[in-house]
């Protein structure tokens, strides 16, 4: 599926999912600041006419974020608002059957946010070796969705010390076909491409990393 191209939306903030081609799975991860940036994409992506599902597994989504851009844009929060649905999932089997549930019953026209996907397995009421092995039917999931081509962005941050994670993570990186990495410093926010499926959208070859600054 290829979704057409975001209309308004040519400045740097928004220029990496301009380039996105939307029939993929693309992670968007760093340690600072990338669930409020996910939000400006979920807006830009709500104002252009596309339906956002937002899964929330770790209580990440702000409705504030969202507000706040239409009134900087003056567009009416709640026409905007009903094109976003949120739905919160607080346990590694309520992430699972959220995520099988996107997975059979896919809507057109639909943008996937996943916030924050791994935290719950690294909760404490969840043993080490069963929250390894969720997330890795997790990523088979994911993989799954990848082959469907059904146009999903992770949101994970970078900043969990969990043992699992240095196990998993890797295999969201390898999962995914677009990877962009928010770094801020001093004030200031840093999107780096790392890896983009749809080069040609974004004028740059496979092995090259784009940079964009905003803030």
């Amino acid at each position: 599926m290829y979704l057409g191209p975001l209309e308004g939306f040519q400045d740097q903030l928004f220029r990496p999912v301009l380039g996105w081609s939307r029939d993929n799975v693309g992670l968007l991860t760093g340690r600072q600041g990338i669930y409020k940036l996910a939000l400006l994409w979920e807006y830009a992506f709500a104002v252009s006419g596309f339906q956002v599902f937002n899964l929330d597994c770790a209580i990440r989504f702000d409705v504030f974020t969202i507000t706040e851009e239409t009134r900087k844009r003056r567009v009416s929060p709640e026409a905007l608002l009903e094109k976003i649905l949120v739905q919160r999932a607080f346990t590694p089997y309520q992430i699972l059957d959220s995520v099988r549930e996107i997975y059979s019953s896919t809507k057109e026209n639909t943008i996937y946010f996943i916030l924050a996907p791994c935290k719950q397995f690294f909760d404490g009421d969840v043993q080490d070796d069963e929250g390894l092995f969720l997330l890795e039917k997790l990523v088979i999931l994911l993989e799954r969705m990848r082959a469907k081509r059904i146009p999903i962005v992770l949101v994970e941050s970078t900043k969990y010390t969990h043992p699992t994670f240095q196990k998993i993570f890797p295999k969201l990186v390898e999962l995914s076909e677009d990877l962009w990495e928010l770094n801020v410093v001093e004030g200031h926010s840093y999107l780096k491409i790392r890896k983009a499926k749809s080069t040609y959208e974004i004028g740059t070859d496979p092995n090259s990393k784009q940079e964009f600054i905003y803030g």
